[in-house]
């Protein structure tokens, strides 16, 4: 009896044993693999898959399992359904929307207990962001999301479902048209000389690169979308960034990060980051994948990535730089390649693997990636409940960080130089999940009265932290005082080379940038006060007053000015501008007050224009009795270099939000003359002058993009310029005027020393000559971005027509803001921007990044001034 008790028994275990083979066998063949769709194995050399391939491959996931859900969350900067995957299992999938109740609920703290933390902890799954392609042309990421679905979605292993059964993953595309674009390029380039040639074009339809240094501004609608999955929708516990640029011969880099560290975040996103990074590591090492490194190159200073803007939302942040050749184009290393440093493979604690060399193919990339993916994964499931109830805990430690020291709040008045901009920088605070407020009726905050309507951002909220990050004037640390931070080493060496710089900027303030007047509150908000929370930021309405007998004034201290005149412009209206401050009914007007007489333009299109520009109109009886000059419709050529730069997209970017007329032109445009018979003005963005004249050489990319502007086309812009032209240089092409237009003027930093003079990504404060039109609209005193930035001394000269008028100048102490200088007294009173005199023309030399990344609000009107200046003649 008991010989068939045991047969019975072993019967029974094989079959289930078959049973649940077959199981997972059906289906795993049930769930079709990528290359049923896209046409080859994901990772395969020269293959790239397009974003249009992958979503036709997730919608065919969503049709076949149960543990996939895409959403739709908006368009693309070039109009393509920007799609997104949430993958878990099915049952977490079918109660979907409970567990992001959970997550959101624990994150933003509310009146939840420790206790109903603790429950909705254990109650709740980890969800966990990754992404992929955000630098469409490190390739690797966007194609592993691919596997990585699949896989997810296939595999019924234990590992597997664990994952499943913990995490929520939402998988995103980070750029779906950078993906296309390179993908097309490099189609079209494959198998010729040209195959790894590089795009001659942003891989964005305006930022390129600088998509990842739009997150806390969320200019771009693809930010802006990441914006809401990770702080509106979502409220992961992890977000992971893939990029692939690992430093070389490292395979991979990963956590812990360089320094300096923020300091505006909570001390667990540090540890948590460090710990995930661990994690990575010891993935790597399971799979024999050599080549990981820490802890040098990217530092988490800069809050503007996609990574570190959640830092200071209480989100643990991972980043990785995989290893890139280019494209999906294999090649082989050997030691002889390697930097001197590396050539020993000597180990190192944040290097115990050092990669030996070998074929490095687009496929071993994505296995990296995937490895990676996993470990953040698998520690996600791990850890759960702790992540989970630690997004609470962040957040109550904040609140009463800021309950009992201050900032206690920020306080923004309504009055403002301009007050549309003060609202767009209030509306994408709460896009970034902060809290506003107006106060109901006057209150008395640092013995200060404030009247009713004065806009309040309490700082005891759950992200707080990112408020007082971009709030608040950074002080860059000087790593050579503080060797303890870097040096890893049993006693630590004193430094004293060059600065140490930071890997992106130093310092930011946005309020600062955008000219939006913030305070902090040094005590506390009275207690009995009244204020109500706001869905959006609205400025004063627009509207039209007095009598317009003769027309209308406009003040040039809005941005939204030069909105108003160009849609005046194309409504046949005529615009002038004053060159002297008047006084009209008791009210004093500036220098640069904008002038529209009735003429061809009605009240009525005058008042939908103050409307929906909120902008206050004022009507006028007579024609002021003051110098003007008339502001005509200019014809704009904004250069566009085969050297893609970031610089000029944001150039065309601004233009386009502000309704500026202009037409791109490129090499061959410039070099073909008769330049001034098609422009009035030319733009020549922010570029090496190396990269304007020469370009890329000929045997690196298809003949067509080679070369740059050359001699002939620095003749023609100086014919344009004696014919009566407009050339407006930004911050680094200046040095193309100063070193072949002979001009009286030179950048006194050329060749200067890091150790004389030092300034990377900075503000600093700045005067601004309101008697010249390109400074019209400007504060006498203000402030602008240093990077890389000329600084500009003025030639004695005895020609009368080419002596240069200065723009703006640094003042003769306390130039830094926020970030960082060294020898700042190299540049006091010296010129950051000046007009120079050029035959019939002028040169306009705007020695500074006036539009950087779309962030300097400040000083966006020195840069419409400038192209409007045309009209006027010296």
């Amino acid at each position: 009896m008991s010989i068939n008790n045991n047969l019975f028994r072993c019967f029974i275990f094989v079959f289930l044993l078959l049973f649940s083979f077959s199981f997972y066998t059906i289906y795993a063949q049930d769930i079709t693999p990528p290359e049923k769709i896209i046409g080859f194995k994901v990772g395969s050399d020269y293959k790239l898959a397009t974003y249009e391939q992958a979503v036709e491959y997730f919608k065919a996931l969503e049709k076949e399992s149960g543990r996939i859900k895409l959403y739709n969350i908006g368009k693309t900067s070039m109009g393509r359904p920007m799609i997104y995957a949430a993958i878990s299992s099915e049952e977490n999938i079918s109660n979907i929307e409970k567990y992001k109740e959970i997550s959101k609920n624990l994150s933003l703290v509310g009146n939840l207990t420790e206790s109903e933390a603790e429950r909705l902890a254990s109650e709740g799954k980890a969800v966990v962001y990754i992404d992929g392609g955000l630098h469409a042309t490190e390739c690797a990421p966007a194609q592993h999301n691919i596997q990585l679905a699949y896989e997810l979605v296939s595999r019924d292993d234990n590992e597997t479902n664990f994952i499943l059964n913990n995490v929520i993953l939402i998988l995103v595309f980070a750029n779906p048209d950078g993906m296309n674009i390179v993908a097309d390029w490099y189609y079209k380039n494959l198998g010729t000389p040209h195959e790894t040639s590089p795009l001659p074009w942003l891989y964005h339809k305006y930022v390129g690169h600088d998509n990842n240094r739009d997150s806390y501004m969320v200019n771009m609608p693809e930010t802006k979308y990441l914006t809401i999955i990770a702080n509106k929708e979502w409220f992961p516990v992890i977000l992971y960034n893939h990029h692939q640029t690992a430093p070389f011969p490292a395979r991979i880099w990963i956590p812990p990060d360089a320094e300096p560290t923020n300091p505006n975040v909570h001390p667990m996103i540090v540890r948590w980051k460090n710990l995930i990074g661990s994690a990575m590591g010891a993935e790597f090492e399971k799979a024999n994948q050599s080549g990981a490194i820490s802890r040098i190159i990217y530092d988490s200073w800069y809050p503007g990535y996609v990574t570190q803007v959640v830092d200071a939302h209480n989100i643990i942040s991972i980043l990785t730089e995989t290893a890139l050749f280019r494209y999906a184009t294999p090649h082989f290393y050997t030691v002889r390649d390697f930097p001197e440093a590396y050539k020993d493979l000597t180990i190192s604690a944040f290097y115990p693997s050092p990669w030996k060399g070998g074929w490095w193919r687009i496929g071993d990339a994505v296995d990296y990636c995937l490895t990676a993916s996993k470990a953040v994964l698998k520690a996600a499931a791990k850890y759960k409940d702790e992540l989970l109830y630690n997004k609470y805990k962040m957040g109550k430690d904040i609140i009463n960080k800021f309950k009992n020291e201050p900032p206690y709040a920020w306080i923004i008045p309504q009055t403002q130089h301009d007050p549309p901009t003060m609202a767009l920088l209030l509306n994408k605070m709460i896009l970034l999940g902060i809290d506003i407020y107006q106060a109901d009726e006057p209150f008395i905050c640092n013995g200060i009265t404030y009247p009713s309507g004065t806009y309040i951002i309490p700082m005891s909220q759950p992200f707080a932290l990112f408020v007082k990050n971009i709030f608040e004037r950074q002080e860059y640390p000087d790593l050579r005082k503080y060797p303890q931070l870097w040096q890893g080493i049993v006693r630590t060496v004193s430094f004293k080379g060059s600065p140490l710089r930071s890997y992106d900027v130093a310092g930011w303030i946005i309020p600062l940038q955008m000219g939006v007047k913030v305070i902090p509150a040094g005590t506390l908000l009275p207690e009995n006060i009244s204020i109500s929370k706001i869905k959006t930021a609205e400025p004063q309405k627009g509207n039209v007053s007095g009598s317009d007998d003769y027309g209308y004034l406009i003040s040039h201290n809005y941005n939204n000015c030069f909105t108003a005149i160009n849609r005046i412009l194309k409504n046949n209206g005529r615009v002038f501008c004053t060159k002297n401050p008047f006084n009209e009914s008791e009210k004093h007007c500036p220098q640069g007050t904008f002038v529209i007489p009735r003429g061809n333009i009605s009240f009525y299109q005058i008042e939908s224009i103050a409307k929906e520009l909120s902008i206050q109109i004022s009507g006028i009886k007579r024609k002021p009795d003051v110098e003007m000059f008339e502001i005509k419709t200019p014809g704009v050529g904004l250069y566009k270099s085969w050297v893609a730069n970031a610089d000029e997209g944001w150039t065309r970017w601004l233009f386009e939000q502000f309704e500026i007329p202009y037409k791109n032109i490129h090499n061959e445009d410039i070099k073909a003359g008769n330049l001034d018979d098609r422009f009035d003005v030319i733009i020549i963005p922010s570029q090496r002058t190396s990269s304007i004249i020469n370009g890329h050489p000929k045997e690196t990319i298809p003949p067509q993009y080679a070369g740059g502007i050359g001699e002939t086309g620095i003749n023609n812009l100086k014919k344009f310029a004696e014919n009566g032209g407009t050339i407006i240089t930004l911050n680094t092409s200046c040095n193309l005027a100063v070193d072949h237009f002979d001009i009286p003027i030179k950048n006194i930093l050329t060749n200067i020393k890091p150790e004389e003079f030092f300034c990377s990504g900075s503000i600093l404060k700045m005067e601004f000559n309101n008697n010249n039109p390109v400074s019209y609209g400007m504060p006498e005193e203000g402030c602008g971005i240093f990077s890389g930035s000329p600084v500009f001394e003025i030639i004695a000269t005895f020609k009368k027509d080419s002596k240069p008028s200065v723009i703006a100048k640094y003042p003769s102490e306390n130039l830094l803001l926020s970030g960082y200088i060294n020898g700042d007294k190299i540049i006091r009173q010296k010129a950051s921007a000046v007009v120079v005199p050029y035959g019939k023309g002028k040169l306009i030399l705007l020695g500074f990044p006036i539009q950087y990344r779309g962030q300097s609000h400040s000083t966006f009107k020195l840069l419409f001034n400038a192209v409007y200046y045309f009209s006027e003649k010296l």
